[in-house]
């Protein structure tokens, strides 16, 4: 009995997936293999989601037995694809935590992103991953995929890596706008009221209060609209400023940069 025991205990297969009790455990399980996986090597290959935890996943999420079978295929076929970047050196990243998919949004300093999807195979106590898609590269900004997860419902993570150690911290707050972003959706805000108000009185108009602006909420300094011709053969200019930068746009949308902001 006891050496049927022991037989059992060396076939028995290790449990599948990376081990991960955490956020930044499972980023450095990522990291550690990027080089490698970046070109197809490594363990990649065997840490895919095979096609059973694939329709496993795909059954979860709701979808038709009788289409899991192409989703799946599919699926294999994607975790084929090769990253666009052979070498990468994250220094911040994000995970997104949507139930048992765990993706991770990792940056460099040069401007890249990769970005590699893990599906969670163990158990609560002792949780694993396999790789579901990915890594894949891109040049997505830093910025632009944090304001993506600040629209979601999901748990978010931010992670920083220092000293070559990965570590937790608070989720970096939006960058203030820059005075021309302010000065070019003020234009586009007040030029969709103003043709708006055409829409409806068949005249523009040069008072921003009767065309629903509150020029307060624009984080403006400075408006005004000239309003030449008459209705309903009429044109428009809008003229915007912040900071001694100066914007204006025309009733054909053509913005002109008369002052450039400090």
């Amino acid at each position: 009995m006891l050496a049927l025991t022991l037989a059992l205990t060396v076939l028995a297969a290790p449990p599948r997936g990376l081990p991960a009790a955490h956020s930044v455990e499972l980023t450095t399980q990522v990291d550690t293999r990027l080089p490698k996986w970046l070109t197809g090597e490594g363990d990649l290959k065997a840490l895919w989601a095979n096609p059973k935890e694939l329709e496993a996943h795909f059954l979860s999420l709701g979808v038709k037995k009788a289409d899991v079978g192409a989703m799946v295929a599919s699926a294999v076929k994607e975790q084929a694809d090769k990253a666009g970047l052979a070498q990468f050196a994250g220094t911040r990243a994000f995970i997104e935590y949507a139930g048992k998919v765990a993706t991770l949004h990792a940056f460099d300093d040069e401007g890249h992103r990769c970005e590699v999807s893990l599906l969670a195979v163990g158990t609560e106590a002792a949780q694993r991953y396999v790789v579901l898609g990915g890594p894949r590269t891109d040049d997505k900004s830093f910025e632009a995929v944090a304001e993506d997860l600040r629209q979601g419902k999901e748990m978010v993570v931010f992670l920083e890596k220092k000293g070559g150690a990965w570590s937790t911290g608070a989720v970096p707050p939006r960058p203030p706008p820059d005075c021309t972003g302010v000065l070019k959706n003020a234009l586009k805000v007040i030029f969709t009221a103003e043709k708006a108000y055409f829409a409806e009185k068949d005249a523009y108009s040069n008072s921003l209060s009767k065309v629903g602006v509150d020029v307060k909420t624009l984080g403006i300094t400075s408006a005004k609209v000239s309003v030449a011709g008459a209705a309903p053969r009429q044109t428009f200019t809008i003229q915007v400023g912040l900071k001694g930068g100066l914007m204006t746009m025309d009733d054909k949308g053509t913005v002109l940069t008369v002052a450039d902001c400090p």
